[in-house]
């Protein structure tokens, strides 16, 4: 008898279980459901919308037209934009007289610098991209348009391909980057079969302002980001120091005391302006630059800020034509 209600006492605990179990089971399937469930109502009211949910270069999330028509574009890298065959409504004229495709933006509203929402609202742009870190700034511009920060300051390849994602266009960065990087591979082959350059010289680009009378090197942005190459230039032990130092990203202030160190066997100088020019011309001649092995040898190259100040695609596609030209003068 014992041994029977043993048995009984045992089937009972078991039937429970399975019954506790089976109706957790239902519990998370209907918790699961129900989150699926929002995401794709989110999904579809987005759709029905006409937008998407888009992440920005901080990894935020921002709803966004999907299409996009009418775009304000902030940055000087609006090559980005241009090879998606898109022209923005809007631009910072400032800074793109030197720009390669400047013909192209000529009839394109100024929206200033810092960007003016009085001139940005007259233009009924549908999408705003900028880097400006502004909180207050795009808090206001967001109530004209959707507001999505990209970084300029990020290489290029990363930034066309997050422009793809955002115009639901992935295969023209794709495309774009397969044909560039193979034109990249055979200019310094090319200049190095024919003795243009050597293996493993280093190269130093610097920018002087006349207005603040700084002295810049730069070290990860603009035009190192072109001739620092596995094929091509290296950069100095002093230079690789700051690239490897977060607080140098992009470019440091130096003193001209620091060139004999930094200085590499090709010096690249960066220019805005004829006066700007003139300036730095005159400024190699010193006592400091004029004793530079690079100045020395006559392998000093001034660059014009459409292609010096620029990471944008269509700048560097003009490079790998422009670059070989001054090296062999």
């Amino acid at each position: 008898m014992i041994h029977n209600m043993s048995r009984l006492t045992t089937l009972l605990t078991l039937c429970l279980v399975v019954l506790v179990a089976t109706a957790c089971g239902k519990t998370a399937d209907t918790a699961n459901n129900t989150a699926a469930q929002n995401t794709s109502q989110t999904t579809t009211q987005s759709e029905e919308k006409g937008t998407q949910m888009a992440t920005d270069a901080y990894g935020n999330q921002v709803e966004i037209p999907i299409a996009p028509k009418r775009i304000v574009y902030t940055d000087n890298t609006v090559g980005d934009l241009l090879i998606f065959g898109i022209k923005p409504v809007g631009v910072v004229q400032q800074g793109l007289q030197y720009a390669t495709y400047k013909d192209e933006l000529k009839d394109v509203a100024d929206i200033g610098w810092p960007p003016s929402p009085e001139k940005i609202v007259e233009l009924q742009p549908d999408l705003i991209i900028t880097s400006t870190p502004d909180q207050k700034q795009n808090e206001t511009l967001s109530k004209i348009a959707p507001v999505i920060l990209t970084n300029e300051w990020d290489p290029m390849p990363v930034r066309i391909n997050r422009l793809g994602e955002w115009l639901g266009n992935k295969q023209v960065p794709e495309e774009f980057l397969a044909q560039h990087n193979a034109k990249i591979v055979k200019m310094w082959n090319d200049l190095q079969q024919d003795g243009t350059i050597e293996k493993d010289e280093t190269a130093s680009v610097f920018q002087y302002m006349i207005g603040q009378k700084r002295l810049s090197v730069y070290t990860t942005s603009y035009l190192p980001g072109f001739v620092y190459n596995e094929d091509g230039f290296k950069p100095t032990a002093a230079i690789q120091k700051m690239i490897d130092d977060p607080d140098d990203y992009g470019y440091a202030n130096i003193s001209i005391e620091q060139l004999p160190e930094i200085a590499g066997d090709r010096i690249f100088i960066v220019y805005y302006s004829d006066e700007e020019l003139k300036e730095v011309e005159n400024m190699t001649k010193g006592p400091v630059w004029s004793q530079l092995p690079a100045i020395k040898a006559g392998k000093v190259y001034f660059v014009n800020g459409g292609l010096g100040i620029s990471t944008d695609p269509l700048a560097r596609e003009e490079l790998i034509k422009q670059l070989p030209i001054m090296l062999k003068k």
